[in-house]
């Protein structure tokens, strides 16, 4: 008796695009910053690369303003 097929591509994309791809929109992936740790912002800032100050400007750096 032969072997089944494992895996198949077919349909998958007109499947995928019948109600469009959508992109995520940016306030969906933000993160509340006000009252977190100074320790955790500053990992978060490292971790989240170049556009942190873009956003959310060097004040957030201190950890220490209200």
């Amino acid at each position: 008796m032969a072997k089944s097929k494992n895996h198949t591509n077919h349909n998958q994309s007109r499947k995928a695009h019948r109600n469009g791809i959508k992109k995520l929109s940016l306030k969906k992936v933000v993160t509340p910053v006000k009252h977190l740790c100074p320790k955790y912002k500053k990992n978060l800032k490292s971790s989240r690369g170049a556009n942190w100050n873009a956003r959310f400007g060097d004040a957030s750096e201190s950890g220490s303003e209200e």
